[in-house]
């Protein structure tokens, strides 16, 4: 068996332990067939903590120990949709492109001007931005 490393993660007790409470919550509604109600300002904020610390661990398992996939980028539930699942990237808003895999600010089908063009750190569809760049060139979505 290989030599296995710590992770050298930092985690705030405290603050793990209340998003640990909110999870408890939002599982206990769940089990009751009942929509979780938030019931403060920062419940929102305290389960992305959660995301971002199970990302975290996922890259050092990757980085130290070459373990990949622990989390599925693509798998994200689509809000109302129990059956379909997608990146983050691909959810509405001022960065959806309507490209999976890549952010940026479209307007009328087409790069708005002055906007940047991101590859998703979360799927990772495109090696770089660049990359993210020549595809939307490719489907027209790029002014000349």
């Amino acid at each position: 068996m290989a030599d296995l490393q710590p992770y050298d993660l930092r985690i705030d007790g405290p603050l793990l332990a209340k998003q640990r409470r909110l999870l408890l919550k939002v599982l206990d509604t769940v089990f009751r067939d009942e929509p979780y109600v938030p019931e403060a300002k920062d419940d929102g904020d305290l389960l992305q903590g959660i995301i971002a610390l199970m990302d975290e661990v996922a890259d050092q398992a990757h980085d130290q120990h070459g373990i990949d996939s622990l989390i599925d980028p693509e798998v994200q539930e689509v809000p109302g949709d129990h059956n379909h699942y997608r990146c983050e990237c691909e959810m509405p808003g001022f960065f959806c492109s309507g490209v999976p895999g890549i952010l940026a600010h479209l307007e009328n089908g087409r790069l708005a001007e002055g906007a940047k063009v991101e590859c998703c750190d979360l799927c990772r569809r495109y090696d770089s931005d660049e990359a993210a760049l020549n595809r939307l060139k490719e489907l027209g979505h790029v002014p000349p």
